[in-house]
């Protein structure tokens, strides 16, 4: 029989035979659960030409069933270190999983305004209302004529800040003290709106979408050989219990199937190692953490410059209008 790598205990299994217990077999999960299967294996021969491979599959889950009941014999085991990565495969996959569901956040420049949300579902009725009176009343030529529609700015918070703003600069008139501090504040604040636009969209071209990428591509690569390397166990599991179980005549070719199984369990958990290895390896979320500090960066650091040219000019209009109001209070 073939010897595996090192790590990995695969356990010669010579045929016993065991006596038959009809009486207790009934209340044996272990055996009812055989019989149910067997069950399936006969069917599957009388109307499936590929019987042989619904038995295969049928040994899998059979082994499978075994395990969770507790009543499996020898039980191959996976070394130490592929067990150590997988570990450690799964924590690298939690950690980006994690932070994608805070970060997707940026995905939607309305997360800060949550009353946007009641004047989106205003805006939309009163646009489709617009636009069924236009498809009545404008003729189709004249509609082809009109310009296109302008964009709307994104929906944040210091975007209606902004906003409200200048309504207010407008209102009471930029020759009025007031009224031109709301216009200083109204073209400061949209301008840091503006950067924090930019910001949420380094964060989701820079950010989400390669740590997704990655999640999508080498980790899920890797998860996919390890339930290859599962799948490949459960086989060998299965031939293994077939050869303890097999008549005389047919010892040999039990031996022979499970040389096969071993060899392909071998060759899967060594692949799966090196795909785990690969993907805990790969540097590329360094990356994606450092853009993602680089976008938060450029957007503080110019929020703070604007903001910090704009408070002085706040303060000076401030302490001219209290001498004002003392002095006529005199």
């Amino acid at each position: 029989m073939s010897q595996p790598n090192d790590g990995i205990k695969v356990i010669d299994a010579e045929p016993v035979q065991h006596a038959t217990n009809t009486n207790s077999s009934a209340l044996n999960p272990n055996a009812l659960l055989n019989n149910t299967l067997d069950g399936f294996a006969q069917l599957g021969s009388r109307i499936n030409p590929f019987a042989q491979r619904l038995n295969k599959g049928l040994g899998q889950v059979r082994q499978y069933a075994q395990e969770k009941l507790g009543t499996a014999e020898n039980v191959t085991e996976l070394p130490q270190e592929y067990k150590d990565l997988e570990k450690r495969l799964d924590t690298l996959r939690d950690v980006q999983s994690n932070m994608l569901k805070v970060t997707r956040t940026f995905n939607n420049p309305s997360y800060d305004y949550p009353v946007q949300v009641q004047q989106n579902l205003m805006n939309i009725t009163n646009t489709v209302t617009r636009e069924i009176q236009q498809l009545t009343l404008v003729p189709a030529a004249d509609r082809a004529a009109q310009p296109p529609s302008t964009p709307e700015e994104p929906k944040t918070l210091l975007h209606g800040l902004s906003r409200v703003a200048a309504q207010g600069s407008q209102e009471i008139g930029v020759e009025d003290p007031l009224g031109t501090a709301l216009f200083k504040y109204a073209t400061i604040t949209h301008k840091v709106a503006d950067a924090r636009v930019r910001m949420d969209q380094a964060v989701v071209e820079r950010f989400n979408k390669p740590v997704q990428t990655t999640l999508n591509a080498s980790i899920e690569q890797a998860n996919k050989a390890r339930r290859r390397v599962q799948s490949i166990r459960l086989s060998l599991d299965a031939c293994k219990a077939r050869y303890r179980s097999a008549r005389p005549e047919k010892s040999e070719a039990a031996r022979l199937e499970v040389e096969q199984a071993e060899d392909q369990f071998v060759a899967a958990v060594e692949e799966s190692t090196n795909l785990m290895k690969a993907a805990l390896e790969n540097p590329e979320f360094y990356r994606n953490l450092s853009d993602l500090v680089t976008a938060q960066l450029q957007y503080f650091k110019e929020a703070q410059e604007l903001l910090s040219d704009l408070a002085p000019e706040l303060d000076e209009i401030q302490v001219t209008q209290e001498s004002l109001y003392r002095n006529s209070r005199a």
